[in-house]
């Protein structure tokens, strides 16, 4: 949900709880100043009834006809006076002839003396409209907020498109920004303060980031010439040496060691520089490559190893499974997860590998016990029954090339010894 629209929906939010709980407090208060005004009302016209029964009205048949003119002022005859009672005003339902209802009225009783005798004075006010009135008052009300609702969202939708436009341009470079291409950044021209001073920190961040790209990237080269050249000449030394005249059976099980060592150490120097680049999110160029060549290649290079150990491979591989990625890193995700898988397996034991259009599955005998406890995933961490040429970066590489390339891995243990790897595809 955008920042725009989450604001808005809490404004909205806060309006219609206060227009809720407003609209009730407005009808009350309207409703007591109405009937504040109503009863003011009747207690004037009570003062002109009494000066008319001095000045005007002389028998009780008086009374009758002005009754009969007024349906609303009526005269109650009252066996005894009451003593010091005062006006009461109230609610009263009765029958309206002239409408032919029955209605509410607003009604003050009084005790009054008409030539000796004691009456109760009532007189009402019809309440029928009243009533519509405060409803159509509320109705309003309610429109008035529907309107400032819909105001509100057709506002929210206009400043999305302009006022916000610089925000979400930026938000598209940064989305779409790679350190090893270096494209500048740029931002609309705006008025607004705080998206200059985002696009300023973006900037300050992003030549913080490049400098240090640059230095990782001039490392990683550096190191990669450096110590391959060594490696190699370390190499071919070995290969003469092995060649020399009169060479021991003990002196050539020592340099078997050592060049032993040796390539151990060139694929563990390979490991750091991919996971160096991998780490600097570098750009690798992608192609279409197929996963189920792929695969089968690797499995013909790992033939020997299976046959050394007795590992029964049962593979079940779809005939053509297009990805796009880039194939170095494809070839490294799928030869270390079978390596891994043939590493940590038993002697005579099994592999089973599935290839299908959304998947690739290793399945391999090992272990009684999930990998997971053990740091499978963690850079330098190895089992402690991996041999001695792992060098415990297999799993971390598989880990950063499905994260570098979107492809999420899923690692499971079944019993008894069954280890899953899988990877999905897209």
């Amino acid at each position: 949900m955008k920042l725009l629209t989450r604001t808005t929906l809490i404004y909205l939010l806060y309006a219609s709880v206060v227009a809720g709980a407003g609209t009730f407090v407005y009808f009350e208060v309207i409703h007591k100043l109405y009937y504040g005004y109503v009863d003011r009302t009747l207690s004037r016209r009570k003062l002109r009834v009494l000066k008319a029964l001095r000045l005007y009205l002389h028998s009780p048949a008086d009374l009758a006809y002005w009754h009969q003119l007024d349906h609303n002022v009526e005269f109650v005859p009252l066996p005894t006076l009451p003593a010091r009672q005062p006006d009461r005003i109230g609610q009263r339902i009765m029958y309206n002839e002239l409408t032919g209802k029955v209605q509410p009225y607003r009604q003050l009783a009084a005790p009054i003396t008409f030539q000796g005798r004691p009456y109760e004075l009532q007189i009402r006010l019809s309440l029928l409209d009243t009533q519509g009135l405060l409803w159509r008052m509320a109705l309003t009300g309610v429109g008035l907020f529907g309107v400032l609702g819909l105001g509100m969202l057709g506002l929210q939708v206009v400043l999305n498109r302009r006022l916000w436009q610089p925000f979400y341009y930026l938000l598209n470079q940064l989305q779409k920004y790679k350190l090893n291409r270096s494209q500048p950044i740029t931002l609309p021209p705006t008025q607004v303060r705080e998206f200059r001073e985002l696009y300023e920190a973006v900037q300050l961040l992003l030549r913080q980031n490049q400098r240090v790209y640059r230095h990782q990237k001039e490392f990683s080269e550096n190191a990669a010439h450096e110590i391959q050249t060594p490696l190699a000449i370390l190499r071919a030394q070995l290969d003469l040496l092995v060649q020399a005249p009169g060479l021991t059976e003990e002196q050539a099980g020592y340099i078997e060691r050592m060049m032993s060592v040796t390539h151990r150490l060139t694929h563990l120097t390979k490991s750091l520089l991919l996971l160096a680049q991998l780490d600097s999110q570098l750009y690798f160029p992608t192609e279409l490559v197929d996963m189920a060549g792929v695969v089968r290649a690797q499995l013909v290079q790992l033939q020997d190893q299976l046959s050394a150990r007795g590992i029964t491979l049962t593979t079940s591989l779809a005939a053509s499974v297009p990805l796009r990625m880039h194939r170095v890193l494809l070839e490294v995700l799928v030869s270390n997860l079978l390596v891994n898988a043939i590493r940590h397996n038993h002697t005579n034991g099994q592999l089973a590998v599935t290839l299908t259009t959304s998947s690739l599955t290793i399945e391999n005998t090992g272990r009684a016990q999930s990998l997971l406890d053990t740091g499978l995933f963690e850079r330098m961490r190895t089992a402690p029954d991996s041999p001695a040429e792992s060098v415990g970066l297999g799993l971390t590489l598989v880990q950063q090339i499905c994260t570098h390339c979107g492809l999420p891995l899923r690692y499971t243990y079944t019993e008894p010894g069954r280890h899953h790897q899988q990877v999905l595809f897209g």
